[in-house]
């Protein structure tokens, strides 16, 4: 029993510390500029590419941990990113370590580490289209080409530093934290506050008057300031845009304006300001996120506890990325 629950500790710590590697590399995509929304290089998939090593569910619950952990920073765990970053991560897991498998029982001569990877940017790619045209439309698919293009790339700059780092998370102890045990009022206020913020995502979606809309979403960013979250306005101009070429690339009502084939309809331009007025509101709101604190003991406070670690010295060192990173996952270590 002793050696079970030892075992099943190690493998805890294990995805703990692999989560916290996604979101080290996760935040090292955001240091590097961004304009237009859902294009990501995808870095976090860098410790997918290094877990093949473990069994098939620990794996899949690291694709998990990885979306979560990563919205919870971000702060859109109360908006539709969420569910579309959660299905994106755990289909493109499923296939990488499908295809890993059937590679690893032809010998390992099937798949390379940098097939396996453009094959989980693919599916990621088809897959965030597919949810993201269910709210905007059919249009979104004009997007899908570009999109797979620029996955294909990510997926063998993913591979390729996914060769340059050397990891060994089984031999990593858990961090030393330093808290405080939670009180059990402490925990049913911290589920009211995720419930409110939860129930105001969703009333948004139910609201179609712009004038509201924009109020709310001021009141959101207000929110969102009060958290003492900083208050961003490129994100939503590039998802303003984004929402807007998608939506009016199905033309609805009287035709505004035709540049070249394409029609700017009356009725494509208010859906579409009313769905990024909704998708912006809500993006602000779920900032306030970041006031909630994940159980103790829980696989993913250990991540957040491993990613401080990470991230702090990440900041502190000097060098190139490779260096820095690598400075980070030595002072983990020497931390264990």
């Amino acid at each position: 029993m002793i050696q079970e629950n030892s075992m099943l500790s190690q493998t805890k710590n294990q995805l703990a510390y692999l989560s916290a590697l996604t979101l080290l590399f996760s935040y090292v995509e955001m240091i590097l500029p961004r304009t237009v929304p859902f294009f990501r290089l995808g870095l976090g998939n860098i410790a997918l590419l290094l877990a093949f090593n473990l069994p098939f569910a620990p794996f899949m619950l690291l694709s998990l941990i990885k979306a979560t952990a990563a919205s919870l920073m971000a702060g859109t765990l109360f908006s539709p990113f969420y569910l579309v970053s959660l299905a994106q991560s755990f289909s493109s897991a499923l296939s990488m370590y499908a295809i890993y498998s059937a590679s690893k029982k032809c010998g390992g001569k099937l798949f390379s580490v940098y097939g396996i990877s453009v094959l989980g940017s693919a599916v990621s790619a088809l897959v965030q289209i597919l949810l993201c045209a269910l709210y905007l439309g059919s249009g979104t698919f004009a997007l899908l080409g570009p999109m797979l293009l620029f996955n294909t790339a990510s997926g063998i700059l993913t591979a390729f530093f996914s060769t340059k780092i050397q990891l060994d998370p089984v031999n990593v102890n858990p961090p030393e934290i330093s808290c405080h045990s939670q009180k059990k009022s402490a925990n049913i206020r911290q589920l009211f506050l995720a419930i409110c913020i939860l129930t105001a995502a969703i009333s948004i979606f139910f609201i179609g008057k712009i004038a509201i809309l924009s109020a709310l979403f001021a009141a959101s960013l207000l929110a969102q300031k009060l958290c003492r979250r900083k208050i961003l306005l490129l994100p939503h101009v590039s998802l303003w845009i984004f929402v807007l070429v998608s939506t009016l690339l199905t033309p609805e009502g009287k035709v505004l304006l035709k540049i070249w084939n394409i029609s700017i309809t009356q009725g494509a331009l208010i859906t579409a300001i009313q769905k990024s007025l909704r998708l912006s509101a809500v993006s602000a709101l779920s900032q306030c996120a970041i006031i909630l604190r994940p159980p103790e003991g829980s696989i993913l406070a250990l991540s957040l506890a491993h990613y401080r670690l990470m991230s702090d010295s990440f900041r502190n060192a000097e060098g190139n990325i490779f260096q820095r990173i690598r400075a980070s996952l030595k002072a983990q270590e020497s931390q264990s």
